[in-house]
């Protein structure tokens, strides 16, 4: 029995660390999600930003002031839009995902999160990220057990359950 229940434990253990890893190496591959929905954004701000200043957008607009003050806020929007994304695509490749999570507009990245359908890539970052992962969901399956663990130790020693005399 002991044995069955060894193999048992090493199985779910297993388990538990390949998720872990699965669920890393993804970190990368929302990276390049958010970064292509990012640049239709920005190329949307420009084209919209464009318009104002042409004259194309702006005959929509009946004075002048208004018409300023959305060419200012359009500005303002693509310029942070290019800044979020230089600040993503110019970080090593393993530090992506935790520049993503600093420079993320939430509502793109929201809207990538419910786009994206996740992969299994196999480049070195997300490599990188799968072995993290694996370990990372072996040092949380050792810890789980450590409780069950000790509390086993004490049975075998104490033959029996705390408090019991034998």
């Amino acid at each position: 029995m002991g044995w069955a229940w060894a193999k048992l434990v090493a199985l779910v253990g297993t388990g538990v660390a390949a998720v872990c890893a699965a669920a890393s190496a993804q970190g990368p591959a929302l990276v390049q999600a958010y970064l292509q929905r990012l640049g239709g954004h920005i190329d949307e701000a420009r084209r919209t930003l464009q318009g104002f200043v042409d004259g194309t957008t702006g005959r929509l607009v009946a004075d002048e002031a208004t018409r300023q003050r959305l060419i200012d806020e359009f500005s303002r929007r693509v310029s942070e839009l290019e800044q979020a994304r230089a600040r993503i695509v110019d970080a090593h490749p393993l530090l992506q995902p935790v520049e993503l999570a600093r420079n993320a507009d939430p509502d793109i990245l929201s809207a990538t999160v419910d786009a994206f359908t996740p992969a299994m890539p196999l480049d070195t970052t997300s490599l990188v990220y799968a072995g993290a992962g694996l370990a990372i969901g072996w040092a949380v399956w050792e810890v789980v057990q450590w409780p069950l663990r000790a509390r086993a130790r004490r049975h075998r020693i104490g033959g029996g359950y705390p408090g019991r005399r034998s």
